[in-house]
């Protein structure tokens, strides 16, 4: 039996979608600290394909309609790159 090891790009993440050359993982936060401004501010952290994402992506997203995910959108966002 092999046991599954949790992915990087899963931690923390609220919605995870894959890309040509990226699986990216979206940290989503609602920041409404402004009464007349709120905004969703989403931490994108871009994590290059490989094999191994590529396969655990693919038996965890496997039942979805959208096989790739989709972008949830934000109002603001930041990019963060891991190999």
């Amino acid at each position: 039996m092999e046991i599954f090891e949790l992915p990087d790009f899963l931690e923390n993440a609220d919605n995870v979608y894959r890309t040509k050359h990226y699986i990216v993982a979206q940290i989503l936060t609602l920041d409404n600290e402004n009464v007349d401004c709120t905004r969703i501010i989403s931490d994108d952290i871009f994590y290059k394909r490989t094999k191994k994402r590529d396969k655990q992506f693919d038996i965890l997203f496997d039942d979805t309609i959208h096989k790739n995910g989709k972008r949830l959108p934000s109002t603001l966002c930041s990019r963060k790159y891991v190999d």
